[in-house]
């Protein structure tokens, strides 16, 4: 039987009518792009993203400026210094000094009204060199770079860092040095305090000021235990005598007598120091609060010219 072949004819997908823009639609499409390219939106937005990140930064305030936006009065020095200074009284704003140390050593006044200069380069107001408080007794700050680039502040008068205990040596001798090669064996005692000489009958004197907590007598000699709060205790031993005056709750200065060597030649005392309550070799608690040595304090004072 013949096969009666037709003709493909491939099926026309419909056309949806609502794809088709309108001609009303066109026109109002292009009426507004006119209207935002004739009013000059399309250059004002371009120029504003322009100059994202670009942003000019406020003019940097000079030397006097900032001084007296922190309250102060500016005087030029020699030697490309400036000194700003203030007047601290009751009614004075410490809040508004340029730092924290300024603000610690303001409430160190005791008369009514004192005199604060902080004293930097003019090239950097921040880059202080010193800082001089004048209340009933002149104090001055030192602001010394150490040879790892870092800065501490040291009293002049004192040569400690400040804020900060500060220790003196509790005879006009030498402790002697504990290396960490130093032999122990039979001397088991000295892990735990250090070994001063000196001339017989010699005055001791302690470390620094505070409260006597105890004295006695044990198989060294004489010995005083003092308070010296910051967290500082100490125990001075092996005394010859002690001073009388030197009782439970009383207090001591730097120049209080504590007691005496044994009357020898060459006596031996013994000293230890405990802070936060672990023991500390002297010459290291001395070097801490002692940062700088004091033939470079003295050559940093000669270099700022005071």
């Amino acid at each position: 039987m013949a096969a009666d072949f037709q003709e493909y004819k491939g099926k026309q997908k419909p056309i949806n009518s609502t794809h088709k823009f309108p001609l009303l639609r066109l026109l109002l499409i292009a009426v507004a792009a006119f209207f935002v390219y004739w009013s000059g939106l399309v250059t004002k937005i371009a120029d504003t993203l322009s100059q994202i990140g670009n942003e000019s930064e406020p003019a940097e305030l000079s030397w006097d400026e900032k001084c007296l936006a922190y309250g102060g009065t500016s005087f030029n020095l020699e030697r490309g210094l400036g000194q700003c200074s203030w007047v601290i009284d009751d009614s004075t704003e410490v809040s508004r000094l340029p730092n924290s140390f300024l603000r610690y050593v303001s409430q160190l006044r005791h008369s009514s009204k004192s005199k604060l200069h902080w004293i930097a380069s003019r090239k950097n107001f921040s880059d202080a060199s010193l800082v001089v408080h004048d209340d009933s007794t002149q104090s001055i700050f030192l602001r010394y770079m150490k040879p790892d680039s870092s800065f501490v502040w040291i009293n002049k008068a004192t040569g400690c860092r400040y804020p900060g205990v500060c220790p003196r040596q509790p005879l006009k001798w030498s402790a002697l040095p504990i290396t960490e090669d130093f032999d122990f064996e039979g001397q088991e005692s000295l892990l735990g305090m250090d070994v001063f000489r000196g001339i017989g009958e010699a005055p001791v004197h302690p470390v620094l000021s505070g409260k006597v907590l105890g004295t006695g007598k044990d198989s060294l000699g004489y010995f005083v235990d003092i308070d010296h709060g910051y967290n500082v205790m100490s125990r001075t031993s092996g005394l010859g005598s002690l001073n009388d005056e030197v009782k439970v709750g009383s207090e001591v200065f730097f120049e209080t007598r504590l007691g005496s060597l044994p009357p020898q030649d060459s006596a031996t005392f013994f000293l230890t120091v405990r802070q936060n309550g672990l023991f500390v070799r002297w010459t290291d608690f001395y070097e801490a609060t002692h940062p700088v040595q004091d033939e470079h304090i003295r050559a940093f004072v000669k270099s700022l010219g005071f």
